[in-house]
């Protein structure tokens, strides 16, 4: 998240720089080393029999924080293809968007630890949902900046909106995967 951030400032401070672009390929790598450990945990979990009341659950937790990853990397793919054009209006906004998207998901990351430290549903889960619909608000304030500003062409008025649109996207999934987290902490209280 912090590499992903990162190459987000960086694109809006200078656009595709070298910089960017080796972060773009770090979190490239780290999301495939990941997409490795998980398909570990996954052959472990079955092969051992670990916790089989509980294994599609699980997985389906650790696939939603995988998701995260993969969005990370192909909003910054995404970025380095198009080269979106940002009026510095928006840049601030973009930044401060990106943060809490980071947050949410960070959020969401301690989340999932205490429930699997058995700690079940923390006070993360509620920052979440917060910190997403933080977003949200974000989201559209700058969706509303790109369509306001009519030295834009209608086309870069799209691209802009995608290019929003998918940094939204990571906060909406870790929403989902805080649901989640909340349905299994009910279902295996019972």
């Amino acid at each position: 998240g912090q590499v992903f951030l990162s190459a987000i400032g960086q694109y809006c401070a200078g656009g595709a720089t070298a910089e960017f672009t080796i972060n773009r390929q770090s979190v490239s790598l780290l999301e495939s080393k990941n997409d490795s450990i998980r398909r570990e945990v996954e052959k472990q979990m079955y092969s051992q029999m670990i916790l089989p009341d509980m294994r599609s659950d699980i997985l389906r937790i650790l696939e939603g924080c995988d998701t995260l990853i993969n969005r990370y990397e192909s909003n910054l793919i995404d970025i380095s293809v198009e080269n979106p054009k940002l009026p510095d209006s928006l840049k601030e906004g973009i930044i401060e968007m990106a943060s809490t998207t980071v947050q949410t998901v960070e959020r969401l990351i301690l989340a999932v630890r205490d429930f699997f430290n058995g700690k079940g549903v923390s006070e993360y889960v509620s920052n979440v949902f917060l910190l997403e619909n933080q977003v949200d608000k974000q989201a559209l304030l700058l969706k509303q900046r790109i369509f306001l500003d009519k030295k834009l062409t209608l086309a870069a008025q799209l691209q802009l909106k995608v290019f929003v649109y998918g940094i939204e996207k990571i906060s909406d999934k870790a929403e989902d995967v805080a649901d989640n987290i909340t349905i299994m902490a009910v279902k295996h209280s019972i």
